[in-house]
């Protein structure tokens, strides 16, 4: 119960806010905005305020901003002559109307919520919690990795590491080592969570071609100094430009090849959600600022159905000075809306039989 309200509690915020990008910059620039809805599915209560109505849907899964117009191919309202009442009651008001830049602003403010999101976490983070100034040399995780292999394994921030094949190690350095000489090859650590001694199994993914291998730890602070406000706004933004550095970074090494693992779908996220939750409000607030960060990034890739990919059609009609066939660009989407569908269960179905959920 605690993993899926803490699941829920978090995929409401992230998609909360990136919903929240699309609809406030919409509004802004004069487009209509017919339905803001939080989760998929039929709807649970709504409310009409104006002429945007306000619904909380059935699956928490999900979320959207019904735009008039947006996609002119389905509703049939960007057909040449059309003179429908209902199109000349918002004439200019369509998602379509509107400039390239402004259409390219609403969808680009989604991602950027998600980005703003983070900072605004990691700030809080700093100025609450403190940062990190010292850092232990004994062998208790302060931080894993979301979706890497010591999360995927099983994990979790405040163990302690006893010994890496059977071999006992004493400090981060001996740790580091021993989980360095094993890439893409099976390691065994025993270790010790809340007073009870375990073994986990996971495999160290190589940090490029030939190189060591890692699992995504690190150690735990034992000593951090809060900061004052004005310090913690810019320790959030330079915290949020560095987890999308790398993440990007950690993007095109997967495209390449240089880096090779099992991805975490919602499943697996849920469990790892839960035990954040399970260790404090802090653990779990910063898995959300980097999960927010993730969602921003993965929507700006240039794929179909994504923010990402949308904004690239705009690109080519501000190129060729007109847009694209609205029905070959609603081809293209749903296409690539149903290949994410099933990426995401294939995913899904990976996660439940990698971490026995059943």
């Amino acid at each position: 119960m605690t993993t899926l309200v803490a699941f829920m509690i978090m995929l409401g915020l992230l998609i909360f806010v990136h919903e929240f990008g699309h609809f406030i910059v919409a509004k802004r620039v004069g487009i209509k905005v017919e339905e803001f809805a939080l989760g998929m599915g039929p709807k649970l209560v709504s409310a009409q305020v104006g002429e945007t109505a306000y619904s909380l849907r059935v699956l928490p899964l999900g979320g959207f901003c019904k735009m008039a117009g947006e996609n002119q191919y389905e509703d049939k309202k960007g057909d040449a002559g059309a003179t429908t009442p209902a199109r000349k009651a918002d004439e200019g008001r369509m998602f379509y109307d509107k400039p390239v830049w402004q259409r390219a602003a609403v969808l680009g403010a989604g991602p950027f919520m998600n980005f703003v999101l983070a900072a605004v976490i990691f700030m809080l983070f700093f100025a609450v919690v403190g940062v990190p100034t010292d850092f232990s040399q004994g062998t208790v995780i302060g931080d894993v990795l979301a979706g890497g292999p010591a999360a995927d394994a099983g994990l979790l921030p405040g163990d302690q590491v006893l010994a890496v094949n059977d071999i006992q190690v004493q400090n981060w350095d001996e740790l580091a080592k021993a989980i360095n000489a094993y890439p893409n090859v099976e390691v065994k650590m025993t270790i010790l969570r809340q007073g009870r001694q375990m073994v986990i199994k996971t495999v160290p993914k190589p940090d490029r071609p030939g190189g060591v291998g890692l699992i995504g730890i690190w150690p735990k602070a034992t000593r951090t100094e809060r900061v004052g406000a004005f310090k913690a706004v810019g320790l959030g933004f330079v915290q949020t430009g560095r987890v999308i550095a790398g993440l990007y970074v950690a993007l095109v090494q997967i495209i390449t090849g240089e880096i090779i693992g099992p991805l975490t779908g919602p499943v697996g996220i849920a469990k790892i959600a839960g035990q954040a939750a399970r260790f404090g409000l802090a653990n779990y607030l910063y898995l959300t600022a980097l999960l927010s960060v993730q969602l921003g990034i993965l929507n700006l890739l240039p794929l179909p159905a994504l923010d990402g990919g949308r904004l690239v059609f705009l690109g080519v009609e501000a190129v060729r000075r007109r847009p694209v066939n609205p029905e070959r660009e609603g081809f293209v989407h749903f296409i690539g809306f149903a290949l994410l569908m099933l990426f995401l269960l294939v995913i899904t179905f990976k996660d439940i039989m990698r971490l026995n959920i059943f």
